[in-house]
């Protein structure tokens, strides 16, 4: 592109405004919004486009990786990470874990040993450290399209906060390990020795231990940058969108996880922004990182419709048939036999509906499509044969198992979530219960998830927000805010009434 010619930005603003015309529609018509997630209409857009500009100008458009790994996904995992339910995250951590780290892991190799396996339907030979490559990438679980259907049905906090939890971890993890199989490839399978194999797990504890701790560290910068900026407050929604974006970026730069940092970032720097900030400032950060977002996960699906009309696809029916197969069945092993293992020490079990769900919910999406144009086609012989391949497995899990997720919801009838703001006696009385479950933890001499809450809690309160807050937000004054939120709320729901009162003849 001539980014000194004003057709460029011209063209640009053309596509931005096709898209939201796109979503406009789509949500302005119930029933296409009842069977289709929005990720598909978009992909149908980059379809019909792609195919027009194949047809009269032949012109070959694709995704760059560094366009899509350097601009548009840190926006999509820093809205996921700061829009986060800290409280339900942390509460579920290990079962999170245990699906994003231990799930990931055993679903490459059971999908890798599989495909493998059953390459006398190919028409091509794969090495196995090429299908271990090939199984990290198509391992990413996108979370776009079944978080949108659940927030609309608004189903049980479980299910939500563990695959919304699990899909965001998986990214990171995915990546990580493409890495460690990415360079295993260039080495090549025949010189391969045992020192490599350790060398690359090292590598993945290494790898994820500096995102995390980058993304901490810029945690803190951010919290420190919006408290002593408060006479400033138009710079601070910059400093908490430029901060994580700065922590994703240095972490490439050292070679640690870039998404687990900004992802860290995110989550950590909430809850203390909030507190400096100044209700305005922290309007225009939830709206400035859901408006990047949105159009990032647009850009990247259109991309991907464009794709399809690419020159340089090279189809095998065979290997894409055992792919969508293989990733279909052995998303379902992973989370009925991950779930059986949780529900061994869970007091809130995973039902069996839920985990029908989870297991549904797989879809693949950007991560997929960015990671398998980053492979080395000169080490990796099967590169066009991959791209054609993850392309069918996406348009196969959005399209068909992306439609079928609202109406298996319905079918199972999955425990829905009651959607009502606690009242203020409710807030007390869980305060009240979480300290009787500390107390009763300290009498049998046991240390549970409240002692290390209230430690936590303890030592949140006395030491960090203080020093990373303007004002500190303890339990008073957290209970004194909802007060004064659902009085402000009733007295303007009352003075609503009383205009409708007087407008009525």
């Amino acid at each position: 592109m001539q980014w000194n010619r004003p057709e460029t930005p011209t063209l640009l603003g053309i596509w931005l405004l096709l898209i939201v015309g796109a979503k406009i529609g789509f949500h302005r018509m119930p029933r296409a919004r009842h069977f289709f997630p929005e990720s598909a209409v978009l992909i149908v857009l980059g379809l019909f486009a792609g195919f027009t500009i194949y047809e009269m100008w032949t012109v070959d458009l694709y995704l760059h990786p560094d366009l899509f790994f350097l601009y548009l996904l840190p926006p999509i995992v820093l809205e996921a990470g700061y829009f986060m339910p800290n409280k339900a995250f942390i509460s579920n951590i290990t079962t999170i874990s245990l699906f994003a780290v231990a799930g990931t892991v055993i679903n490459i190799f059971l999908t890798s040993c599989f495909i493998f396996a059953c390459q006398n339907f190919y028409d091509f030979n794969i090495t196995i450290v090429d299908t271990l490559l090939f199984s990290t990438v198509i391992s990413a679980v996108d979370p776009v399209a079944v978080l949108s259907v659940f927030e609309e049905i608004h189903v049980n906090k479980l299910l939500y906060i563990t695959v919304f939890g699990e899909s965001l971890l998986n990214d990171a993890v995915t990546v990580v390990l493409y890495h460690s199989f990415h360079s295993m490839v260039r080495i090549g399978q025949a010189h391969l020795i045992y020192q490599d194999y350790t060398m690359s797990m090292m590598n993945f504890f290494l790898v994820s231990g500096g995102g995390i701790l980058v993304g901490v560290v810029f945690a803190v910068l951010a919290a420190l940058g919006v408290k002593w900026s408060a006479n400033v407050s138009v710079l601070q929604p910059i400093i908490c969108i430029t901060v994580p974006y700065m922590a994703y970026l240095c972490s490439e730069i050292v070679h640690v996880s870039g998404i687990l940092g900004i992802v860290v970032c995110g989550i950590c720097m909430k809850s203390y922004v909030t507190g400096s900030m100044e209700e305005r400032a922290d309007i225009t950060v939830k709206y400035t990182l859901k408006t990047l977002s949105s159009c990032c996960e647009a850009v990247i699906f259109v991309f991907l419709g464009f794709s399809i009309f690419s020159k340089d696809h090279t189809w095998d029916i065979g290997f894409a048939i055992v792919t969508v197969i293989t990733c279909f069945a052995a998303r379902f092993l992973v989370v009925f036999i991950l779930s059986w293992i949780a529900n061994k020490w869970r007091m809130q079990k995973i039902s069996l509906r839920d985990q029908t769900i989870m297991a549904f919910g797989g879809l693949r999406g950007a991560i997929c499509f960015g990671l398998v144009l980053t492979i080395d086609g000169e080490v990796v012989p099967a590169k066009p044969i991959m791209i054609s391949t993850t392309l069918i497995v996406i348009v196969f899990t959005v399209f068909i198992q992306g439609t079928m997720i609202k109406p298996l919801v319905s079918f199972l009838n999955v425990k829905i979530d009651s959607t009502y703001d606690k009242s203020l006696f409710e807030s007390c009385m869980e305060h009240c219960f979480e300290d009787a479950m500390c107390g009763v933890e300290a009498i049998i001499g046991t240390h549970g998830q409240y002692y290390w809450k209230n430690k936590v809690d303890k030592w949140n309160t006395q030491f960090l927000e203080p020093a990373l807050t303007r004002q500190d937000m303890n339990r008073g004054r957290r209970l004194v805010k909802k007060l004064t939120d659902m009085t402000t709320d009733e007295q303007r729901v009352a003075l609503l009434h009383d205009d409708v009162v007087e407008l009525d003849p």
